[in-house]
């Protein structure tokens, strides 16, 4: 896979605290993927807390709610409602 193709929007969610996949090595992806429209966010916790902890289910799905009513045209719509 040539990761320079990725040419849409991408959302780069990682653990900070994640020791099977390090930040750094998520982190790279911006560097590798062909898109101009890269966001990262970073979650304080580790590899299975970014799912199940109280502070994951708090914080998570309401950035990326934010994140695709920025760029998926469906979401801006069902928002505008």
């Amino acid at each position: 896979v040539d990761l320079r193709n990725v040419r849409c929007p991408v959302l780069n969610i990682y653990a900070e605290q994640d020791h099977l996949v390090p930040p750094d090595a998520s982190r790279a992806l911006k560097a590798a993927a062909g898109t101009r429209d890269y966001t990262e966010l970073s979650f304080r916790g580790g590899h299975i807390g970014i799912y199940v902890s109280g502070r994951a289910q708090r914080e998570v799905p309401g950035a990326i709610e934010e994140w695709l009513r920025k760029h998926v045209p469906e979401v801006k719509a069902i928002s505008a409602h």
